[in-house]
């Protein structure tokens, strides 16, 4: 049995030795001899260069494959390179094998050579791919992320190397940036030796077997370092999927979310990468190159996640129509592009490096809000042309356009008089537009594109003008559209003899929808009918939310009869217990059409409510929503002459809180003020009648248990704090003595007297006829509250009628009332 065991330890040493046996370590000469024989192999395809020497005097290699027999000036341009080459191996054997692959007779292979320029640099870093196996040069520099023995060796603002003699290889690397100016820089990263100490590199040999989870688009510790967007990394990842290798997706597989300064106390709860200036983020900052960083583990997985990015570069991309990689946009602001001009590559490339250079310099806005069936689409170039659209408003606008352009900026007036839209929405402010400087004033010699989309299939009667100038169809000077991702893409052209010469872009769209969409989403029909939302849309106010106040629920919405003579004014007050609804509910109780109808006005008052006086230290709270009912009507009183309203016509309406603030308004003596500076101060709080629903015409706890002993409505009003109503008039009435003479002041009918205006009530709801001293199932609004007016009013010789369901009439509503009293009291 021993003999047994000690075989198979042996056979499964053998069987795992096999397994992992130790990988082949290419060699400096094997690697040169390589690309010296695709050279000779393929002349037409392939072009070799030194481009720098590394450390002891070691070659960096840059490989151009492309096909001569086709002309360069509508090639893509797409950079391969090994930043972190030393120790991670896999990285160079996957450019070697995509190159290989890229030389051979694959359709997208050869597609790719008649289409793009690829340039291959498979080993940045020689002597540490050949020799060290660590990640930094000869003198402490890393290549991938710029950083020397002692802090970076990146000047990030001026984009450029401190000490470029210490890192040769990274200047090897820019050369060929910046003479090609890639659309795309694919970096590639992988597995090797870097995690081995130095005792235990041995021979420095990968095994066979030796694999790493395998990512596309970006890095781990930097995820800025990825493609801007997303389907991009999604497409190369598909094609990797294809061939049998996923990848892993970064913080969207982790679920996690990413670090910012503000997040940085939840750091663990965070996706581990950070925002991080790196050498591949040359070509970005510099030409607005795209960068790729990619892990591999198998060189097959390199190669097919490759070939979904070539694909991308030899077709158009999603919503384009030339094709190439998605680097044309240059600057944006809320879906609206400033993009390259051209029809070639090379074109295209030349407008996309000066305008990415300039449009720091670019104001970008548009007419605000957006509106269906136009489009619109500002860019400001200069500081003169910054100064021009830096208006607060549309005629502000306008007037610039009329100073600046002449005769020219007719058609523009002409759109912005057409449309709904209230400004033009610049991404600075127009203080920040009137301060600009020019950090240049060489003129655009590239050309200049803008890109806006509409959100419809096919738009009809698009009239598209540009500065004023109707544009024709034309795909070098005017403009082309096509439908593509869901949008109508409207793309304009100004080709570089007139972009020389334009400061300000006003780009202007009227367009025909090819469908009729709705906007908006509306309640149940059962909720509109409750809360009449369907009247209030039908009759929309003339003014809304008017500040009487500086408390934001200081307002009122305003209907202003049409009429040649001052009209009636109804001033409605909402109910709520003076802490809930709002001045909307106005259609729940009055046909204000109907009163409009009739040539009478209408005021919807909102009001503070109690818990806005009770943290303010207000006492009792109640003071605040009735003050603000006289102020809103004082205020109302001194605008009678701006919108045609007869001050000596003026009615209080309200429902139960809003109609006892109405009767306290009719009863209490006129707060006007003769002597005051504040000109609304003086003005009269005098009524010519009140007509109510459910009010409250006494605040006295003990007057009103005498009229109804089930009480409970009132407390609150005062200050007492509780869940429900009895708990709050409890103690109210308990304590009542101590509010002598708040009541004197805050009960309506305190305020009683011979020259108080005809009072009507109208209680809808009642399940018995009502009789004082009787318990009543709805004790806050029952119509024995009515009874309790009328008996003090009819002492006082003033005029008070109560509707309720069992006075043998004809039912009542309050527009009704309204109409009928403002009739038998016209002059």
């Amino acid at each position: 049995m021993r003999f047994l065991c000690l075989f198979c330890l042996l056979l499964g040493g053998a069987f795992a030795e096999e397994r992992y046996a130790p990988m082949h370590r290419l060699t400096s000469e094997e690697y040169s001899g390589t690309l010296q024989h695709w050279r000779k192999t393929h002349p037409d395809l392939v072009t070799l260069e030194l481009r720098g020497l590394s450390g002891q005097n070691l070659p960096v290699y840059l490989l151009k494959i492309t096909d001569s027999t086709v002309p360069d000036t509508d090639k893509q341009v797409c950079l391969v390179t090994t930043l972190h080459c030393g120790p991670e191996r896999s990285g160079t054997t996957g450019a070697l094998a995509f190159t290989e692959w890229l030389l051979g007779d694959d359709d997208l292979a050869i597609e790719t050579r008649k289409r793009q320029i690829v340039l291959i640099m498979p080993i940045v870093n020689p002597l540490a791919f050949f020799h060290t196996d660590r990640f930094r040069n000869e003198h402490g520099v890393d290549p991938y992320t710029g950083n020397g023995l002692v802090g970076k060796l990146w000047d990030v603002k001026n984009l450029t190397l401190l000490t470029p003699e210490r890192a040769p290889e990274l200047v090897a690397v820019l050369s060929v940036i910046d003479e090609y100016r890639p659309e795309v820089h694919a970096d590639l990263h992988g597995t090797g030796m870097q995690e081995y100490a130095p005792d235990q590199l041995g021979a420095r040999r990968m095994y066979q077997g030796q694999i790493m989870t395998e990512i596309t688009g970006g890095a781990y510790s930097n995820y800025a370092l990825r493609p801007w967007d997303w389907r991009v990394t999604e497409a190369m990842i598909e094609a990797g999927k294809a061939a049998g290798f996923p990848s892993d997706r970064f913080e969207a597989d982790a679920q996690r979310t990413f670090w910012g300064p503000e997040l940085a106390p939840l750091g663990k709860k965070l996706w581990h990468g950070a925002p991080l200036f790196y050498s591949a983020h040359y070509g970005y900052a510099k030409y607005h190159t795209m960068p790729i960083t990619q892990e591999v583990a198998w060189e097959a997985s390199l190669v097919a996640r490759m070939q979904g990015l070539m694909k991308i570069g030899n077709a158009p991309w999603l919503d384009e129509r030339a094709p190439g990689y998605t680097v044309n946009r240059i600057k944006h602001f809320v879906g609206h592009y400033v993009t390259a001009y051209g029809t070639t590559a090379e074109e295209r490339r030349g407008s996309r490096v000066e305008l990415w250079n300039r449009q720091a310099d670019f104001a970008l806005g548009f007419l605000y809000p957006q509106t269906d069936g136009r489009e619109s689409f500002v860019v400001a170039t200069t500081a003169a042309a910054k100064k021009i659209v830096a208006a607060e408003d549309r005629a502000g606008l306008a007037k610039n356009l009329r100073e600046a352009m002449g005769d020219k900026a007719a058609p523009i007036e002409a759109f912005l008089g057409e449309g709904p839209e209230i400004k033009l929405a610049m991404e600075q402010a127009p203080a920040q537009l009137l301060a600009a400087t020019d950090t240049s004033t060489e003129p655009i010699q590239h050309g200049f594109g803008l890109r806006v989309r509409l959100p419809y299939r096919a738009p009809r009667n698009l009239k598209v003008q540009l500065n004023g100038e109707l544009l024709a169809v034309s795909t070098t000077d005017g403009y082309e559209s096509w439908f593509a991702d869901g949008f109508t893409q409207v793309q304009v052209h100004v080709p570089p003899a007139k972009a020389a010469l334009t400061e300000l872009y006003f780009l202007t769209i009227a367009y025909e929808p090819d469908e009729k969409r709705t906007t908006g989403w509306m309640p149940p029909a059962e909720v509109r009918e409750r809360f009449a939302t369907d009247k209030a849309i039908a009759t929309p106010a003339t003014l809304t939310d008017v500040k009487y106040g500086d408390h934001f629920r200081q307002t009122f919405d305003l209907w202003l009869a049409n009429s040649e003579t001052p009209t009636p004014l109804v001033v409605y007050l909402h109910g709520g217990g003076w802490g809930a609804q709002d001045k909307t509910d106005i259609h729940q109780h009055l046909e204000v059409r109907a009163l409009l109808d009739a040539g009478i006005s209408v005021a919807s008052v909102n009001y503070r409510f109690l818990v806005d006086a009770t943290a303010a230290g207000v006492s009792p709270p109640l003071q605040w929503p009735l003050r603000d009912a006289a102020r809103a009507l004082q205020f109302i009183r001194s605008k009678a002459g701006e919108w045609n309203l007869d001050q000596t016509r003026i009615a209080a309406s309200g429902v139960s809180a809003g109609g006892c603030s109405s009767l306290w308004l009719a009863m209490h003596e006129d707060m006007a003020d003769p002597a005051s500076k504040d000109s609304v101060a003086r003005e009269s709080t005098r009524l010519l009648f009140t007509v109510t629903k459910a009010p409250q015409p006494s605040l006295d706890p003990a007057e009103l248990v005498e009229w109804i002993p089930n009480s409970e409505y009132g407390g609150h009003a005062f200050g007492y704090i509780g869940k429900t109503r009895p708990e709050t008039f409890a103690p109210f009435l308990d304590n009542r003595e101590k509010h002598r003479e708040d009541l004197a002041r805050f009960s309506p009918m305190a305020h009683a007297s011979e020259d108080d205006p005809p009072a009507f009530l109208l209680f809808e709801k009642a399940d018995k006829p009502p009789v004082k001293g009787e318990p009543q199932t709805d004790p806050t609004h029952s119509p024995v509250l009515g009874l309790m007016l009328k008996d003090r009013l009819e002492t006082l010789g003033v005029s008070c009628e109560v509707r309720h369901p069992f006075d043998e009439t004809e039912p009542v509503t309050l527009t009704e009332l309204l109409l009928k009293t403002f009739t038998s009291s016209a002059p």
